[in-house]
């Protein structure tokens, strides 16, 4: 898998991971002046509240054989702790091991994020969190 995280100063504020059979999430960051657009990888899909500080849960290196799982996604509006925003959650998989992909946006009601999970063309998940 291929993480990219492209430079905000430069080009707009985008994660996207790509794996070897094409499988692609891709997340807007851009923020405006209220709200909280993250992403982060664990071990285990955090289901209660977030990290304290996701940036040390924000490796982009190190995912070479890393698979999407593609029967698994998890999208939670009205996320505790989250205000009025969501996550999404996407398990990757090697060699039996599994960590989560976690988009976020804490926000007030008046933001959103778009999201796309797709294989090539075909759109498996896309919304706004």
């Amino acid at each position: 898998m291929k993480i990219f995280l492209q430079n905000p100063n430069r080009w707009s504020n985008k994660i996207n991971f790509v794996d070897e059979n094409n499988v692609f999430l891709g997340y807007d960051l851009d923020q405006s002046c209220c709200e909280y657009a993250d992403w982060f990888i664990d071990d285990t899909p955090w289901q209660t509240c977030l990290p304290n500080d996701v940036s040390a849960y924000q490796k982009t290196e190190g995912y070479d054989g890393w698979v999407f799982d593609t029967n698994f996604q998890v999208l939670i509006e009205n996320y505790r702790g989250l205000d009025e925003g969501g996550i999404a959650i996407f398990k990757i998989t090697k060699d039996g091991a599994e960590k989560y992909i976690h988009i976020f946006n804490s926000h007030n009601g008046y933001y959103g994020h778009g999201f796309d999970f797709t294989i090539g063309e075909t759109v498996l998940e896309s919304g706004t969190l």
